[in-house]
């Protein structure tokens, strides 16, 4: 199971950083904006719905692992994947907030289906 999970991971780090870099170059949609929600691993979030304080470890070791977090947000419960800024480590801002509520301020980058987020600025949310 971890092996599948890893092996997804690295396909979603490939498949966000090809896509980051087109978004980048102008080929998609591109805007400036706040949300809410909680940070998780994508993975384990798609592949079996895992969030919250007790997905925490689970979700550390896949950060370990090299898979980008996402910040599932309060209100439409779409996934935003933390992308890359210059090619810097796209956990580094959120890390820190694994399983916790967060307010994210960047820029949103969406094309076709996938939704992504240059992480400017987070903090914890109120509750």
């Amino acid at each position: 199971m971890r092996v599948t999970a890893i092996l997804l991971g690295l396909a979603t780090i490939v498949g966000v950083s090809t896509w980051a870099q087109h978004a980048h170059q102008g080929q998609g949609t591109s805007r400036e904006t706040t949300i809410v929600g909680e940070v998780i691993d994508p993975v384990c979030y798609l592949s079996h719905g895992s969030t919250g304080r007790a997905h925490r470890r689970c979700a550390e070791y896949c950060v370990q692992q090299g898979i980008p977090l996402a910040i599932l947000e309060e209100k439409t419960e779409r996934v935003y994947l933390s992308l890359p800024v210059d090619h810097s480590n796209p956990n580094t801002k959120l890390r820190g907030f694994i399983a916790e509520k967060v307010k994210v301020t960047g820029v949103i980058y969406s094309k076709g289906g996938l939704t992504g987020i240059h992480v400017k600025r987070v903090e914890r949310a109120g509750t």
